[in-house]
């Protein structure tokens, strides 16, 4: 069930009246009134750069968005965006075709800052056929490069993107650039993934306590 309209403003409305806020990430917004809704906000409040993460595609292939919602991302959301964190479902999703290679997967980054977004970064871990772990990010000044981690042979990924634009967003709101942001990310996603939290027997969470700063 989703969560009512009423309650998503007066959340909005309490931070933004309480907090300097320096930077904000979204997550999943499940249909278009509540994406329309928090874009209405984003749009009035200051609330520092902004960092979507489309979470749009589950890991077993499901959609978790209305096709309603699907558009207000591409016409509404995207435009927003400071970065835009997307995996590689989802990015294919947003353009229109598949990425198997990386020239598809850096003209994707480009069409997806034609939609507004001003930073792009493709997130490749969904790909199982490498050895690594491999993102792509696409700046606004048009430079780009490829991050990559050793891919770790675990199941513990639960909350890997979300964790990934959330170290994101506090870096930026600490004053980092965007590049600065997503290397430091990139690094904290890997040692949360690599040492692993041994709860439970299912899909299990990455480990958010692991990270050391990288001399």
């Amino acid at each position: 069930m989703n969560v009512p309209l009423a309650t998503i403003h007066s959340q909005l409305e309490a931070v933004a009246d309480d907090f300097q806020i320096r930077a904000v990430k979204t997550g999943m917004l499940a249909n278009a009134e509540v994406m329309e809704h928090v874009v209405a906000h984003l749009q009035r409040a200051h609330f520092g750069p902004l960092v979507v993460d489309p979470v749009m595609i589950a890991k077993g292939g499901a959609s978790l968005l209305a096709s309603s919602a699907m558009d207000a991302l591409k016409t509404q959301l995207i435009p927003l965006a400071t970065v835009i964190t997307p995996n590689l479902p989802e990015a294919q999703w947003i353009v229109g075709s598949p990425l198997t290679t990386k020239a598809e997967i850096e003209e994707a980054a480009k069409k997806i800052q034609q939609l507004g977004a001003k930073n792009v970064i493709i997130k490749g871990g969904h790909r199982l056929d490498v050895s690594d772990a491999t993102d792509f990010l696409r700046l606004e000044n048009g430079d780009s490069e490829w991050l990559s981690k050793p891919r770790v042979a675990t199941n513990r990924t639960h909350g890997t993107g979300c964790t990934y634009s959330a170290v994101i967003t506090a870096e930026l709101a600490k004053g980092k650039s965007v590049s600065e942001a997503v290397h430091l990310a990139k690094d904290f996603i890997h040692q949360a993934i690599s040492t692993p939290i041994d709860v439970g027997h299912g899909h299990g969470p990455v480990n958010h306590w692991a990270y050391r700063e990288e001399a």
